[in-house]
């Protein structure tokens, strides 16, 4: 049996499909259920100077048991750093629980009475620990517990990179020695119909450049020298824009971002982001083609996810280059592993002239009911076959 307890002016160029938002996978997901036995899913001691051995012996259930000599005494238990969620495996970096309330703990523990116990997380690339709420009464068994512990006192930062999860165990030393049970691990609330990822804006991170590098055909960025940041600017007009010239004759630069936050040397402290709960997103971009402003290029949008282990793309689209900014907007129906996404962004496709390129945004929205909203045009994805190599990001 399991309770429940709580603390409680542009040209619009457009290519998706009009779907249900459940149609979508959402980004409250369960995020450690130990499903099957044999696996303790890399969960170990934190801190504290109680020892703990971890079993998967249940189905379903993580199995901590204390053994210190010192009986009863405080221990913190956690996933490991570098695991992000339990499937898929491949992922490393940080939780993103952008736009989410609350996690869930399905707890339970052998003693005769109840022992107070500190959710937390420890969260952006400075792992600064964070308390997720006040102590909570874990109450013996028989059965599972559900916790509900909230998200408020996480910034912005923190929300979008979580390092580890745990469970601080308070000194029960009248006890002694407890078996505790843990079993699925669960993010919630509503999560945001709209997330601007990048704006690009005046006063973001890296000076405007939030995070963006060149990921792959750097030879077609001027200035390039390497799968990171040269050759890319930021352009202060207006409320500013991610810029770059891409030169005449070349195959076209392929230009990508993490979670909105500083690339930093590399992708690992703005890897991973979830985006699964959202149907399309738009990139606001233009093009200045000197020689033909009459034209139009090609902008493949792109994804790589779990460990970069997959290539995704939303699709192509033509972009004027009129050198005004234009909303591409791109269905992401039948795309997998979202709520791991390494690296987003486009590739340009190849131009005759040279072309001054600014970014100004990139949103992810969720789809609207049927009910509200008609079919606009039939997808496009894949319809322009784009075949690069192309790099693992740093």
């Amino acid at each position: 049996m399991k309770v429940r307890c709580g603390i409680q002016a542009s040209a619009a160029l457009v290519v998706f499909f009009t779907l249900g938002a459940s149609a979508f996978g959402q980004s409250p997901s369960t995020i450690y259920t130990w499903n099957g036995t044999g696996n303790t899913q890399q969960w170990f001691k934190n801190f504290g100077t109680n020892t703990v051995a971890f079993d998967n012996s249940l189905p379903g259930q993580l199995t901590v048991t204390e053994n210190s000599a010192t009986a009863g005494s405080s221990v913190a238990i956690s996933d490991d750093f570098n695991r992000v969620r339990e499937t898929p495996t491949g992922p490393s970096g940080g939780l993103d629980l952008t736009g989410l309330d609350f996690l869930e703990f399905d707890v339970t523990q052998n003693g005769t009475a109840p022992v107070n116990v500190q959710f937390f997380v420890q969260a952006s690339t400075g792992s600064s620990f964070v308390a997720l709420g006040p102590d909570v009464t874990v109450q013996p068994g028989p059965g599972l517990t559900t916790y509900q512990v909230p998200l408020v006192g996480l910034t912005p930062a923190q929300l979008v990179y979580v390092r580890t999860i745990g469970m601080n165990v308070r000194d029960h030393a009248a006890q002694g020695n407890l078996i505790w049970q843990l079993g699925e691990v669960r993010s919630g609330g509503t999560p945001n119909t709209t997330r601007v990822l990048e704006s690009f804006d005046n006063g973001e991170v890296e000076g405007g450049l939030q995070g963006a590098i060149v990921n792959f055909d750097g030879a077609s960025v001027a200035g390039n020298a390497g799968q990171n940041q040269t050759g890319l600017s930021h352009n202060a007009a207006g409320s500013g824009s991610l810029q770059w010239t891409d030169v005449a004759g070349g195959a076209g630069g392929a230009i990508s971002w993490g979670n909105g936050t500083a690339w930093n040397g590399n992708t690992f402290g703005n890897r991973t982001t979830d985006v699964s709960n959202y149907g399309t997103v738009t990139i606001r971009m233009s093009a200045a083609d000197a020689t033909n402003p009459t034209g139009t290029v090609n902008v493949q949008q792109f994804f790589q996810v779990n460990n970069f282990a997959s290539f995704l793309t939303a699709g192509t689209l033509a972009l004027p280059t009129d050198g005004q900014f234009h909303d591409l907007v791109f269905s992401l129906a039948g795309l997998t592993n979202l709520n791991v996404v390494d690296q987003n962004g486009i590739n340009l496709g190849a131009h005759a002239n040279e072309l001054l390129v600014n970014i100004d945004s990139v949103t992810f929205n969720v789809v609207p009911e049927p009910a509200t909203a008609g079919l606009l045009a039939a997808s496009l994805a894949g319809a322009f076959g784009f075949r690069r190599a192309r790099r693992r990001a740093a």
